[in-house]
Formats: C-alpha cells, sequence, structure tokens
C-alpha cells in the first residue's frame, strides 16, 4: 500500500482526509483550551520568557521585510553594515530580543505565519493551537497503526488536555514546536531501526536538526538515538551509511549556529557550568513532575504500557524503543544542563509518554476479555475516566495592564521620547511586546528600568544598583533622557530589587516633577494587584 509520510509517518493515502479531519478537530479541543484559561485575553506574561520570544519573532519578521526591501531597493550599502544597523536600532526600542541566546527557527516559523496572519495576539495564539494540533495528529498517526481509530483518537484529546500541556499551547512559547520535531525525529528513528532505510534516517536527521535549531531540549536527541539503538540491540546498523547520514544532516543544519552561539546559550544558565548540585536537586524535580504531569491514573497505566512494550524480554519495535529512549534522554539532559527547574522542560516528552500510556490502557481492557469478546463499555469508561483525571486544574493566564498604557504610549506620546517601564523581567517584557505590537515598527523608544536603574546578568543574577541614592536617581531623571516612566510598584517579593523601591520613593519626593497621565489596574495569575500600574510624564522644566 502506498503511503505518504508527514510528521511522524503512517499515514495512508486512502485515510488522508481522517488525518485532516481529526488535525482541524484537534484545532478546536485546543482552541476551547486556550479560551477556557483566557489566554486570548491575557498579556505576553505567563512566562518571564513569553514576551521576549514574541519580540525576537517581531524583529525576524520585521528584518525579513526591510530585507526585501533592500534588495528591491538595488542593494545600496554592505549587507553586513545595513543588517547590523537595523539590528542595534531595533534592539534600542525593543530591548527584549534573546535571538543568539535561543536559536532561530521558532522565529522563522513565527514569521511564516505573522506575514500572511498578522502579528496580533489571536494570530499568534492560533499558530500554538495549530502546532499543539499538529502534535496530536502525530499521536493520532502512530496510534492508530498500533492500536486502531479510536485509540488515535483517546491519545490526542489527552495531549491537548494535559495541565502542562495547555499552558505551553497558551503562550508564545518554543516547547510545542520543539515537541513536533523531537517526537517527529525519534519516530523516525525507530522506523530506522526497523527498516534501515535511507528515507527514515534522513527524516531524523531534518527533524533533529530543526529541533536543536528550535530550543536547547533538542540536545538530548544526541543521546536519546544511540540510546534507543543500543536498545533495540540491532548492532548491524551502526556500521551502515543511512545512519551516519542521519547525524551528518543534523550537523550540517545545527553545527554551525550551535558552534557559534554555544557561548551566547549559557546566559540562561543559572550555574556557571554542570555541577552535581544542580543536579542532585534536578532528578527527584524532573521525576516528581513527571509523575504529575500526567496524573496518578495515566502514570499507573503508562508503567504498564512501559513493561508491555519494552520490559525485560521484550524485542520492542523501534517507534517503543525510541519512545523509552527519548523519555530517558531528556530527563538526563535537563538534570544535567543547569537551565533551571521548570516542568515545561518536559513537555517534548508527553506524547511518548502518552503511547505508553494508550499501550497501558489496551492491555488492561485485553485482560478483561470475556468468552464473548471485548468489553468496549469498560474501555470507554476507563477512557473517560483517564481524560476527566487530567484535565484539573484549570487555571487562568491572567496577566495583563500594561496594554493600556502601551496604548496611551503609541497614540498619545512624543515622537522620539524614551519610555522607562520598572517592573520585573516579566513585566517589563509585557510592556515592551504591547508596544511593539501596536505601532509600525521601530517607532517607540522603550528602556527598561532593571538595565539603566542597574546592572545585572541576563539571566538576572549578579544585581547591582546603578544610583547610590535617591538624589542622584533625581538628577538622572531630570537629564532629559528619559520622558515617559511605566511604574510597577506590586513587584512580588522574590523578584524585588533596589530600584523597585526607589524609583517610587524619588517620585513621591517630588510629585510636582512627574505627571500622571495614564493608570491601569495590575493582574498577575488571574489575582489583581494592591496598586495600579501608573505612566507618568517627567517634567523637567521646573
Amino acid at each position: 500500500m502506498n503511503e505518504s509520510t508527514i510528521v511522524g509517518g503512517g499515514v495512508t493515502r486512502r485515510r488522508w482526509w481522517e488525518m485532516g479531519l481529526w488535525i482541524v478537530l484537534a484545532f478546536a479541543v485546543g482552541f476551547f483550551w486556550q479560551k477556557m484559561e483566557g489566554a486570548d485575553r491575557s498579556e505576553f506574561g505567563g512566562h518571564p520568557d513569553e514576551a521576549a520570544h514574541y519580540v525576537t519573532g517581531l524583529f525576524v519578521h520585521d528584518a525579513l521585510v526591510e530585507g526585501w526591501k533592500y534588495v528591491g531597493g538595488g542593494m545600496k550599502g554592505s549587507p553586513v553594515a545595513v543588517g547590523k544597523e537595523f539590528a542595534n536600532d531595533y534592539y534600542a526600542h525593543y530591548p527584549k530580543i534573546g535571538l543568539g541566546v535561543w536559536p532561530p527557527f521558532f522565529y522563522v516559523v513565527q514569521t511564516a505565519w505573522t506575514l500572511p496572519f498578522s502579528v496580533s495576539r489571536t494570530s499568534m495564539l492560533l499558530l500554538l493551537c495549530g502546532l499543539a494540533a499538529v502534535v496530536a495528529g502525530q499521536l493520532f498517526s502512530v496510534l492508530r497503526r498500533e492500536f486502531g481509530f479510536w485509540a488515535g483518537i483517546f491519545g490526542g484529546v489527552m495531549w491537548l488536555s494535559l495541565p502542562l500541556v495547555r499552558a505551553g499551547y497558551g503562550m508564545v512559547m518554543a516547547e510545542t514546536l520543539c515537541t513536533i520535531l523531537i517526537f517527529g525525529a525519534m519516530m523516525a528513528w525507530g522506523d530506522f531501526l526497523d527498516s534501515g532505510k535511507r528515507g527514515d534516517a534522513v527524516r531524523f536527521g531534518i527533524f533533529a536538526g530543526l529541533a536543536i535549531m528550535t530550543k536547547g531540549t533538542g540536545m538530548a536527541l544526541a543521546l536519546a538515538a544511540p540510546l534507543a539503538l543500543v536498545g533495540s540491540r540491532r548492532w548491524g546498523l551502526f556500521l551502515r551509511f543511512e545512519l551516519w547520514l542521519g547525524v551528518i544532516l543534523v550537523a550540517i543544519l545545527a553545527g554551525p549556529w550551535t558552534w557559534a552561539t554555544c557561548h551566547l546559550g549559557r546566559g540562561g544558565w543559572v550555574e556557571p557550568s554542570l555541577s552535581w548540585r544542580f543536579t542532585s536537586e534536578a532528578i527527584p524535580y524532573y521525576l516528581g513532575k513527571f509523575g504529575r504531569s500526567l496524573g496518578w491514573l495515566p502514570l499507573g497505566l503508562f508503567l504498564i504500557g512501559v513493561w508491555v512494550k519494552v520490559g525485560v524480554g521484550v524485542r520492542g519495535q523501534g517507534r517503543w524503543v525510541a519512545s523509552g529512549a527519548l523519555i530517558l534522554s531528556v530527563m538526563i539532559f535537563q538534570s544535567l544542563a543547569p537551565v533551571g527547574l521548570e516542568a515545561r522542560h518536559l513537555i517534548s516528552v508527553i506524547p511518548s509518554a502518552l503511547m505508553f500510556v494508550v499501550a497501558g490502557m489496551v492491555a488492561v481492557v485485553g485482560v478483561l476479555e470475556s468468552e464473548r469478546g471485548r468489553r468496549p463499555l469498560f474501555g470507554v469508561g476507563l477512557g473517560l475516566l483517564v481524560v476527566g483525571s487530567i484535565c484539573p486544574p484549570f487555571v487562568q493566564k491572567g496577566f495583563g495592564g500594561f496594554a493600556p498604557l502601551a496604548e496611551w504610549v503609541v497614540k498619545e506620546g512624543k515622537e522620539g521620547a524614551v519610555t522607562m517601564v520598572s517592573s520585573e523581567s516579566r513585566g517589563e517584557g509585557m510592556f515592551i511586546a504591547e508596544v511593539a505590537m501596536r505601532e509600525k515598527r521601530p517607532r517607540s523608544v522603550i528602556e527598561r528600568a532593571s538595565k539603566i536603574l542597574a546592572k545585572s546578568e541576563w539571566n538576572g543574577t549578579g544585581y547591582a544598583g546603578q544610583f547610590a541614592n535617591d538624589e542622584a536617581l533625581l538628577e538622572f531623571l531630570m537629564s532629559g533622557k528619559i520622558r515617559y516612566l511605566v511604574v510597577d510598584e506590586d513587584v512580588p517579593e522574590a523578584k524585588r530589587r533596589e530600584h523597585h523601591d526607589q524609583l517610587p520613593r524619588v517620585i513621591a519626593g517630588h510629585r510636582e516633577r512627574f505627571r500622571l497621565v495614564a493608570s491601569s489596574e495590575l493582574t498577575r495569575g488571574g489575582k489583581v494587584q494592591l496598586n495600579p500600574l501608573r505612566l507618568y510624564e517627567i517634567e523637567t522644566q521646573r
């Protein structure tokens, strides 16, 4: 039978309409969850990096547009000089760009989407919803081939409904795209372990290379692939040219960028290098988060599925061995790389984990066969119980308050005036993103108080205030460099620094110098904060 392969493979031409219909339905399920948890009503503050991902995507989008104008205008000037000037100017306007610290492929995908569909909040959330639906399609493809149509639907619904996954595609973050690529790479690798075909190795190389170019977690594939090869015990493949062709493709796609920016990537590390102190905390953390991300009932089915598919004495099929190797490799990688302890780093292994959950469920239902055949009602009941158990908790994203002030700056602010925003990293990013979203870029100049009034590393460590006393800060503010101030007085205690108290104190002591022009209710995680956000215009002529 002829087959047409999409990410993950296994979709026959005869059944392409089933896959298409399921992805549309999966998109609807994802959209439902986004609406339920208020992603469309929240600003880009669901994670400290969310606004930076959005602004970096805008930068790539606008750089491509400017590059097209540059070519159409006869390529006047050195392309390197023109590109560098544009990048420096753009960062001066919107200082929340992480390209280099993060790989570029997520922003390439953003640009491919936003060029025809706009850079609005709704557009970006629809992109993330579509990416989540693609993963649901991958799971449907894999599980349908193994267990049938309804098993595929069940696996996709579980993927879309897990709280950790819902949070991932409710934010502008790279995890969902990275999951498509990592899962696709390991399914291709599993097919290669079974077939030894060049096409499967090529698919692995392309998906793995793009995964590494999307997010650092993709580097876990460097461990997952050989681990799966060992687990499959197909030693002869090690000498096949096709295997090394896949490796070469990964090196071509991801090698140059990774080598050139490896020193920048460490800017997000919480430790200067690998350390046992971090690893000793990370191992129990990620083991616990893995279990809780699935829920206890699915976790039990997962363990049964592992025993059935890759347990002791079982010669597993390639895709199952690859899935087990991926879960283990990501857990090891995230426990070694000191990038912080965050459950979102496990999103990329959830599809593989759900494969085993479904396998465990099928095994349990199979045990309850009677002489009259299977008990379908039991299977349906167990499936509903599993889905019902994984949906809670229902968490509102609920970050906002900067948008009205950004609207004022764009519409009422004086051309060329500089606005400084004082909040924690998440809040500063939200304001920058809201301004950039609303205007013809680059226009407004934004400064971050965390960078102007203090010094710190990229990840916020090494903090030191810039102004020894209030008088020195007042003198700086009266110098005319800053025209507008956005002040957040309710920065969480864990994120609060010296300048967060110093700036409101200076404003309170010299109210005649700071004219309140707008204010807005501030929410964090769905909770309204005590003090509103305030936008001041600095009046230096007194």
